[in-house]
């Protein structure tokens, strides 16, 4: 699976340009891969030695401009896994 945090998320204006720690139900999941490189330099290098991506994960926090490859194994449940940003 594939996540994004960027402006062309469905109309949903200024909200994609700041951080969204994004939440899995019913699943844990490891992080492959983060891209950093859609991201202002400066804030990656501020935060990039405060982030763990090792071992089992339900959130992940998404810099606007970042993009997250994860991978997650789904037992027992069969449909529809629902995800959504834990920001008010």
């Amino acid at each position: 699976m594939m996540n994004r945090n960027t402006d062309d998320c469905g109309g949903m204006g200024q909200m994609m340009q700041m951080p969204h720690p994004i939440h899995l139900h019913l699943v844990q999941f490891n992080i492959l891969e983060r891209d950093s490189s859609g991201m202002d330099r400066a804030i990656w290098d501020s935060i990039k030695d405060g982030l763990i991506d090792g071992g089992w994960q339900d959130t992940v926090l998404l810099m606007p401009g970042m993009k997250i490859r994860i991978i997650m194994h789904f037992e027992n449940y069969k449909g529809l896994f629902l995800y959504h940003c834990h920001n008010l």
